[in-house]
């Protein structure tokens, strides 16, 4: 088969210790074992391979919160890792939990792990604790790496460590530059990138279908899904779509303003500019680039070649920063992340980051896909052809077909970055995949005149809140449980800056309004992102003769300015409430 033929052919981009005989073979059902006979370890791939020739070059140059700037060399890397090796080197550990943002310690904790064969999960540093919790009994660490240096994170996580180590052998450390919290375990990271005469331990070979890393997404389920990740196929997939999306090389200079804690954190800030012995930057904060100066100062100071900056940041800069123009050499590829880029604003960034007016590699894929499967490319013209839209498939073996019915995307080809499984059930995994075997994404979408992929938006109820894909079921499961509240449901509002927010409709059983607690409910346990734009209290939630409640009418309400229009309302079960619901949106949101 041609695809087999070429995948096989194209896998020779990465450093094999065995290299593979086969691209694939079906396991089972939907199961896909990507280069099955292949031995690698993205470590070696990354960071080792990198000694020979790049041994003082910086690979990553981070910046904290504050601003703070410091430089580490691939050997800074190696040295930190095969340091932490050895102090680990007696303990039997399985499953790692990283609780990190983006910064040289998290990339430390990553690479141990990729080094002795460990799986790991990193989550986000500022999740509340009941998230945390949730992804704790999910993932069963045996070691927990925390390198929060605020108080209340740091309490959270060692809260957790507490409750779960009754029940599992579990050891947690700081990993950072100075002692916190006395009763957690420390490592100074200034002393791991100091030689040692320590024993070094070999780097494992690992099979490619062996897991490397769990990722947790949520959907409408109310539950996190631990996306697992094998090794081979994923960071294949990682430096195809780097070097083909956008053409990154051993000169890139590349910003990826991600956390830690998505997929982008891994595929596009670390694995792939790393594994081209280039150099990323990595910030502490992506907020740091909403100050214009700070990003000039930057993209001219450091050379930037690619920068791959979230779609939430390129509404607020757009917004903020005037008449901002920037034209520098440096700069060969700009990419959007998290959802689809609308064109006006693809536009914009496109005219103000590049000399050249290149198109926007505004990406398509989810945490599930691994990596990219369709965007424009770095180097497609003119840009007025592609902002706007996500381009076509990375190429001629990545199919992408649309559902007759309901127009939903499905691809119908395995890829190499593909998910391997999820953590928490087959049932959630057996739902992405159709009757046909094709992989489900779970949006709507429709072509234009030249063939490019318009993304139209979800096809469930889940709302994605600057990156963050977040269920409407976790959200009433969470706001139901508040003294008095009858029902709740939660719905999405198209937003000029953050393009969706949440809005919460609920009745109560009293006449006071509780708008408050129900923010502050909604914030504690998911975080800050998700905090309501609106709260609206209303005497009855429509619903279908069944019981179901009718999202869709709310949504049309809420995103229709005239307030009429609200779609098929055949099935609803009082039509009176449309009346009342609009008169209570009115006085919430005009008044």
């Amino acid at each position: 088969m041609k695809i087999k033929k070429f995948w096989l052919k194209e896998s020779k981009l990465i450093k094999w210790f065995k290299p593979p005989l086969y691209a694939y073979k079906k396991n089972s059902k939907n199961i896909y074992n990507w280069f099955p006979d292949g031995k690698i370890n993205i470590y070696h791939n990354c960071i080792e391979r990198n000694l020979k020739n790049n041994k003082n070059k910086v690979a990553i140059k981070y910046f904290s919160k504050s601003g703070d700037y410091i430089e580490y060399t691939y050997n800074h890397i190696y040295l930190a890792v095969e340091n932490l090796s050895y102090s680990f080197s007696k303990n039997k550990i399985k499953n790692v939990l990283i609780h990190g943002a983006s910064s040289f310690e998290t990339t430390i904790a990553i690479f141990f792990c990729l080094k002795n064969g460990i799986k790991f999960s990193v989550i986000f540093e500022d999740l509340p604790k009941e998230a945390i919790l949730a992804r704790v009994k999910i993932f069963k660490p045996d070691l927990i790496i925390t390198r929060s240096t605020e108080s209340k994170y740091l309490k959270n996580i060692y809260n957790i460590f507490k409750k779960y180590k009754s029940k599992k052998n579990c050891i947690l450390y700081f990993l950072g530059t100075k002692r916190l919290v006395n009763n957690i375990k420390f490592i100074n990271i200034k002393n791991l990138i100091k030689p040692t005469k320590s024993t070094k331990k070999s780097t494992k070979s690992i099979k490619s279908f062996s897991t490397s890393f769990i990722l947790f997404t949520s959907g409408s389920t109310g539950q996190p899904k631990g996306i697992i990740h094998s090794t081979g196929g994923y960071f294949f997939y990682s430096k195809y779509t780097c070097k083909k999306q956008f053409g990154m090389n051993k000169n890139s200079v590349v910003l990826t303003a991600s956390d830690a804690g998505w997929i982008n954190g891994h595929t596009y800030a670390l694995f792939g500019p790393l594994s081209f012995g280039s150099t990323t930057i990595l910030l502490e904060s992506p907020m740091l680039i909403l100050n214009s100066s700070f990003l000039v100062e930057i993209i001219k100071k450091h050379k930037i070649s690619i920068l791959y900056l979230p779609v939430t940041l390129i509404r607020l800069m757009r917004a903020t920063f005037g008449k901002f123009h920037i034209e520098n050499k440096s700069l060969k590829a700009i990419g959007s992340m998290g959802e689809p880029l609308a064109k006006d604003v693809a536009d914009w960034f496109s005219n103000k980051f590049t000399k050249n007016k290149l198109s926007v590699v505004n990406t398509y894929f989810q945490t599930e896909t691994g990596g990219i499967i369709s965007s424009p490319k770095f180097n497609d013209k003119p840009a007025k052809d592609y902002n706007g839209t996500v381009g076509k498939p990375i190429n001629n073996f990545i199919k992408i077909k649309l559902d007759k019915k309901e127009n939903e995307i499905r691809l119908t080809q395995p890829w190499p970055g593909s998910l391997k499984g999820v953590i928490n059930g087959k049932l959630f995994f057996n739902n992405y995949w159709d009757k046909n075997g094709y992989f489900r994404m779970f949006d709507l979408g429709k072509f234009d005149k030249n063939k490019n992929l318009i993304v139209l938006g979800r096809n469930d109820d889940v709302i994605n809140v600057r990156g963050h894909r977040i269920g409407s079921g976790q959200i009433e499961s969470e706001v139901i449980k508040i003294k008095n509240i009858k029902e709740t449901c939660a719905v999405s509002i198209k937003d000029d800056l953050e393009g969706y927010r949440i809005v919460v409709f609920y009745t109560s059983k009293r006449e006071t309004i509780i708008d408050d607690i129900i923010d502050k409910r909604i914030t504690e346990v998911f975080g800050n992102y998700a905090q309501p734009k609106y709260i609206i209290k209303i005497d009855e939630l429509p619903k279908t003769k069944s019981g179901k409640i009718l999202r869709r009418l709310l949504r049309n309400i809420l995103n229709n300015p005239n307030f009429s229009e609200f779609g098929d309302l055949s099935t609803i079960n009082n039509k009176n409430l449309v009346s009342n619901i609009i008169k209570s949106i009115r006085q919430k949101i005009i008044n």
